[in-house]
């Protein structure tokens, strides 16, 4: 589904999930897909606004917000029926602009078409137009550059991406179950989190049992706080996991890839 997202716009979703571990929250809400884009691309937004800033929105938007129960960072958080008819509508559009990408405007413009809610009505006082928007889409039919990647091409890692690395040891009767857990739930619910790029897992023999180094490589710390909390050392092990081992790592070890 998110084939045609640029970096943006991927990283868009990844603040909106963040956002909801902030504020509170069971679901993702346009809401916080519009406080994703204000985080990520504030100029998607303040350049089409004719009263008004960026953080003007933000602040109507938060203060909007009702007190609602906070989520773990280790759990996945799904889009709400607004958010999918929100992510429906920037598909639609991008198709209908024959624009050959999703970006955070195309978002933007799904807020504004599909929904009522505190998000369109802060873009609405701000003098936010879908015209406005549609007519600039209709003029850029490819997405721009990712500064964030220039110079990186040939390797495919972003400027400030970082290398979180962990090791925990499994009893060795239980490494075949920790093996299929990584791979069924722990990874797969990693892919869905448009911050992380890779993903690699080593083993080795000691004498108490199976070693296993997780080390997985996020565009950056931001990134690594939606996953694991604003501590980001903090080690996320589901009680799944912890039953299954006889010691691992508290606390992360995170390296900047260099080259």
């Amino acid at each position: 589904m998110f084939e045609r997202y640029t970096e943006s716009a991927r990283r868009v979703l990844f603040f909106a999930r963040y956002e909801v571990t902030q504020l509170g929250g069971v679901t993702i809400e346009p809401e916080h897909i519009l406080l994703g884009v204000l985080r990520e691309t504030p100029h998607a937004v303040a350049r089409f606004a004719k009263t008004g800033s960026a953080e003007a929105i933000r602040m109507a938007i938060q203060d909007a917000q009702q007190a609602s129960q906070h989520v773990s960072t280790s759990v996945e958080i799904p889009f709400s029926r607004d958010s999918k008819a929100v992510l429906e509508s920037a598909a639609a559009e991008s198709n209908l602009l024959h624009n050959h990408f999703i970006g955070p405007a195309h978002l933007v413009l799904g807020i504004l078409l599909k929904t009522s809610g505190a998000a369109a009505r802060a873009l609405s006082d701000a003098g936010v137009s879908p015209h406005a928007l549609r007519d600039d889409l209709r003029s850029t039919p490819h997405p721009e550059p990712d500064a964030s990647a220039i110079g990186h091409a040939a390797t495919g890692v972003p400027r400030g991406a970082v290398s979180r690395q962990w090791t925990g040891v499994v009893q060795t009767d239980r490494a075949g179950d920790y093996l299929r857990h990584l791979n069924e739930e722990t990874i797969p619910a990693l892919r869905r989190l448009p911050g992380l790029l890779g993903v690699s897992i080593c083993r080795r023999e000691v004498a108490d049992g199976t070693e296993f180094q997780v080390t997985t490589t996020w565009r950056s710390l931001d990134a690594i706080a939606a996953f694991a909390g604003e501590d980001v050392t903090r080690a996320v092990v589901p009680a799944a996991a912890a039953a299954m081992m006889i010691r691992y790592d508290e606390r992360a070890v995170h390296y900047e890839i260099v080259q």
